[in-house]
């Protein structure tokens, strides 16, 4: 197996230089003599996660041969000849693939697109599928059940009808074929399955084979014959080069869509139909750019911010400017639209398009392949974990029972029974003139609420898992649900029901759980901090409108039309620190750090929050590049000051916060997502356009 030169394997700093900057394997070292090649499976795993995938590649043609790396070449006249009147073909579906258009086409080349018949299955349209199937039997048509999925109650209908096929006694005329396509479900019939003919359909993966396909499925005439001339080819051109990179982004996980959205070709045909309709000696750019980033594609997309982000998408394919004989959709130059007069000369360009998508044709750092090959990486340990037998361990180590004892042990030393408001100063309690307590008092009784509610299921069954170790009592489906995500250092599911958003493994999830408890308990005991940590917030959102209402009343604004300046401050906080120091310090004591901030006479400061897809730039006090390498750096405190019908200025970055890296969350009736807190305003140097297609957002909380 060969450790590739951007890998940091060495210690030595002398041999990092070479590792950033070359291209070539190294294999130095005594390690690589050493180790065996599942040894250095887990040296990868330990040292450069990201590459993981591209090491068990390695091990696994080394060990077993390469064509189990590669799918082999299939088209459905291969698979024609495996199948009979008796066996049907079903296509596994991926997300973004259909193969009813190759289906047609195969239909067409054998002269049988009279004789076909097709539907959706759906709600009521089983029995109409089974009329269907049993006049086709006897007519030798071609049938094909698309979206056997979205069908549960019918599946077993369709099993008792297949299996009546392999019986002698069933009549069926020699042409007759079905054909049926579905999503993975488990209540797929397993008969089915077991008698037919099987193929997985993925849509072509990398912008090269996405407008390669896209051309290949175009009519010549269509792209060559239009009044437009050369403007028609770019605009065609840009259509499915913009199809191809919204496509391409979901494989950055939440930094290309906090939503995966299910684009697929009929969403181009139909945008490539639309120019088609509205071209004539004209290009009508307001009503095709409305309709295809709002209607055709836009009509798919739920989450207000990745609808930004597709409008902006849109600007860099399909717009006026883009018609200029200069233009280029990337900075590099190495992705354009080329200057060729027929479909086959484009085809020819599309050959020569890079192999590897580089991120910045997607407007993306450099980074964001790296947590592209992190999120691979993390998908395929969890996989083997999950089917992963428990099992005792052997010989003088500890067995399992003794780890997940231990580790019960060691959490609940480290939590609090509970936080007692009774400890609260009285001071945060004394109403106003006109008799109303703080705001941000109330927030803080809701929050220690939540966390004494949490910590009681947590050391509920924590102690409930251990009387089951030792046999007191039985081992319940919970407790070893509990039991299993111990041994995989996972946080268990009944907690983070009861928990708020993290992605955190479990040591990292409790160590933050700790700190977020000693931060409400320190503000119970001490009052109010001068900083608030936000990330230590069960839900910040009630905060914030704490925040809001306080200057609310203060002002006697409405608080409906307030709104918050963002001010970055010179400051860095970090709450590790801040914990520590405040356990030294005593009642009426004032730390250090809190004498060289004084307090803001409006609003609040905030702290422990991480940037990404970007980084901060202390001397320009701006947004800046991400730097290679560092996917969530912290950012300084920021001073939330409540403003009257505040208007961020347009230079600003509108920057989106998120509890999680994940983005994702319910979709509330504001339009945005449960895991939205708040959009801050950032000074930048650069063009919104720039952020938005990087994905740049905040985070109160990095993954780890």
């Amino acid at each position: 197996m060969q450790v590739w030169a951007n890998e940091p394997v060495a210690i030595d700093e002398a041999d990092l230089e070479p590792l950033v900057e070359g291209a070539e394997p190294i294999t130095e070292g005594h390690w690589n003599k050493r180790l065996t090649s599942f040894q250095k499976l887990i040296f990868m795993k330990m040292l450069m996660e990201e590459k993981v995938v591209f090491a068990v590649t390695d091990f696994v043609v080394q060990k077993m041969g390469k064509r189990f790396i590669e799918n082999p070449p299939v088209n459905i006249d291969m698979l024609y000849e495996d199948m009979n009147s008796r066996t049907p073909l079903v296509f596994i579906l991926s997300t973004g693939s259909d193969p009813m258009a190759s289906f047609l086409r195969f239909a067409r080349e054998r002269d049988y697109s009279d004789r076909v018949q097709a539907i959706s299955l759906g709600q009521g349209q089983g029995p109409i599928a089974e009329k269907m199937m049993s006049a086709a039997m006897e007519s030798g048509d071609w049938i094909f059940l698309q979206n056997c999925h979205l069908a549960k109650s019918w599946m077993l209908s369709l099993e008792t009808i297949v299996k009546t096929y392999a019986e002698p006694s069933t009549q069926i005329h020699n042409d007759f074929r079905l054909f049926l396509s579905s999503m993975p479900a488990p209540f797929f019939p397993v008969t089915v399955l077991q008698n037919s003919v099987k193929v997985t359909n993925e849509p072509p993966k990398g912008l090269r084979s996405n407008i390669r396909k896209a051309f290949a499925d175009m009519d010549a005439a269509y792209f060559n014959d239009h009044i437009l001339g050369m403007n028609w080819r770019k605009i065609v051109f840009g259509i499915c080069f913009f199809h191809a990179v919204i496509q391409e982004r979901k494989k950055f996980g939440p930094l290309g869509w906090n939503i995966r959205y299910e684009f697929n070709d009929p969403d181009r045909e139909c945008a490539l139909q639309n120019l088609k309709l509205f071209c004539t000696d004209e290009i009508p750019w307001d009503t095709l750019v409305y309709i295809t980033g709002e209607i055709t594609y836009g009509g798919r997309v739920t989450d207000n911010w990745d609808q930004r982000c597709l409008r902006t998408i849109l600007k860099s394919f399909f717009a006026e400017n883009t018609l200029a004989d200069d233009y280029v959709y990337s900075q590099s130059g190495i992705y354009y639209c080329p200057k060729k007069d027929s479909i086959q000369e484009f085809r020819e360009y599309i050959e020569n398009l890079p192999i590897i998508d580089n991120p910045e044709i997607f407007g993306m750092h450099e980074n964001a392949n790296l947590m592209f090959q992190i999120t691979e990486t993390n998908a395929l340990t969890t996989t083997i974990l999950n089917v992963q037998p428990r099992m005792s361990a052997g010989g003088a180590g500890k067995s399992n029972d003794e780890i997940v004892y231990e580790l019960a042990d060691s959490i609940l030393a480290k939590l609090l029974d509970a936080l007692d408001l009774e400890q609260a100063r009285a001071d945060m309690f004394e109403p106003d003139a006109k008799g109303r307590i703080n705001s941000l008092t109330t927030v803080l009784q809701q929050e220690v609420a939540r966390f004494n509610k949490l910590l009681k299921v947590i050391k509920s069954t924590l102690k409930e898992l251990q009387k089951a170790i030792k046999g007191l009592v039985v081992m319940s489906e919970q407790l070893e649900l509990i039991y299993k995500a111990f041994l995989n250092k996972q946080v268990p599911k009944q907690w983070e029901t009861a928990a708020y958003p993290s992605l955190k493994p479990l040591a990292s999830w409790v160590k933050d759980l700790v700190l977020r408890i000693d931060f409400i308990k320190n503000w119970v005991v001490h009052g109010m901090p001068r900083s608030f940590w936000l990330s230590g917030f069960f839900f910040p959102q009630g905060f914030l409108t704490g925040v809001l209402q306080n200057y609310a009343r203060k002002y006697d604004y409405p608080i409906d039309v307030l709104g918050f300046h963002f001010h970055v401050l010179p400051v860095y906080r970090d709450q590790d620190e801040w914990s520590v120091a405040m356990a030294t310090i005593k009642f009426g004591e004032e730390l250090e750090m809190d004498q060289k901030t004084p307090a803001p006479d409006d609003g609040v400061y905030v702290h422990g929050l991480f940037l990404d897809a970007a980084s901060w730039n202390d001397s320009a006090n701006a947004l800046a590049d991400a730097k290679p390498g560092e996917m969530n750096p912290g950012m300084p405190m920021i001073h939330m000051e409540p403003k009257m019908n505040f208007t961020p200025p347009e230079e600003d970055y509108i920057c989106p916060l998120y509890k999680t890296a994940a983005r994702a969350g319910v979709l509330s009736t504001t339009g945005h997502s449960t895991n939205f807190v708040v959009s801050i305003h950032l000074p930048t140097s650069q063009h919104q356009d720039y952020w938005i297609s990087m994905g740049t957002a905040m985070l109160t909380q990095p993954e780890k």
